[in-house]
């Protein structure tokens, strides 16, 4: 019965994770939908909604396998192809070369750490019960979210910033939302890379949990008596 249990709860998660791709390809091919920040971060980022439920539901275990699933795909997605390109670009731009460090760096503060947060989630196994508990569980996951996104941005993408305002200065480059924000916290880096992220975070967070709140009725009633959690 527990390798039965344990079989239906992992092909629960990989069919959460189908949906959490498909939903990621649809707002990013979707004008309005697919708005995000200059230099990374999605608007409304709702392959959030089915990876919050895997840890709901299964538990922390299957939440956190779930991330580093989604994790993966997201890097082969963005980086796997153009890697390369990638460093070179960031390496004249600013100057500095890109090291394993960095690029191991990138892959855990903007990827695993971020999206393994989500799995979080499974710490807040009764949320499906509250609407109260689900948007403290929704929070807390975008929290976590924020404070790795916030050291890569300081880690990370200083300079990029940096060269991006330079670029705004010499008139080569029209400002954009990165380059106001850092004017407007009169360049400190730790408060231009929190209200960055914050921004994209934010904006996800409010329209998962409008979203969670308007379908918590009909997936309870899909879920519940599949026994996907233990009592």
């Amino acid at each position: 019965m527990a390798l039965k249990t344990e079989t239906k709860r992992m092909l629960m998660t990989i069919n959460l994770l189908a949906v959490a791709i498909v939903l990621d390809l649809i707002v990013s091919s979707i004008p309005g939908l697919n708005l995000s920040m200059p230099f990374g971060g999605k608007f409304f980022g709702l392959s959030m909604f089915p990876l919050v439920l895997i840890g709901i539901m299964f538990g922390l275990k299957y939440g956190l396998i779930g991330g580093l699933i989604y994790a993966i795909y997201n890097f082969g997605f963005d980086y796997l192809v153009y890697l390369d390109t990638l460093r070179i670009t960031l390496e004249s731009w600013t100057g500095e070369s890109w090291t394993a460090f960095k690029i191991l760096s990138l892959v855990l503060l903007d990827y695993i750490i971020p999206f393994m947060a989500f799995g979080l989630a499974g710490l807040f196994g009764d949320a499906l019960r509250s609407k109260k508990k689900l948007a403290i569980s929704l929070v807390f996951v975008s929290a976590v979210r924020l404070v790795s996104a916030t050291l890569s941005g300081v880690i990370l993408w200083g300079s990029s910033i940096a060269y991006a305002t330079f670029q705004v200065e010499l008139g080569e480059e029209a400002p954009n939302i990165a380059t106001r924000i850092f004017a407007f916290v009169g360049e400190s880096l730790w408060l231009y890379s929190f209200m960055y992220n914050l921004i994209y975070i934010l904006t996800t967070t409010v329209v998962v949990m409008i979203i969670s709140f308007l379908t918590l009725d009909r997936i309870k009633v899909i879920f519940e008596p599949a026994l996907l959690r233990k009592s």
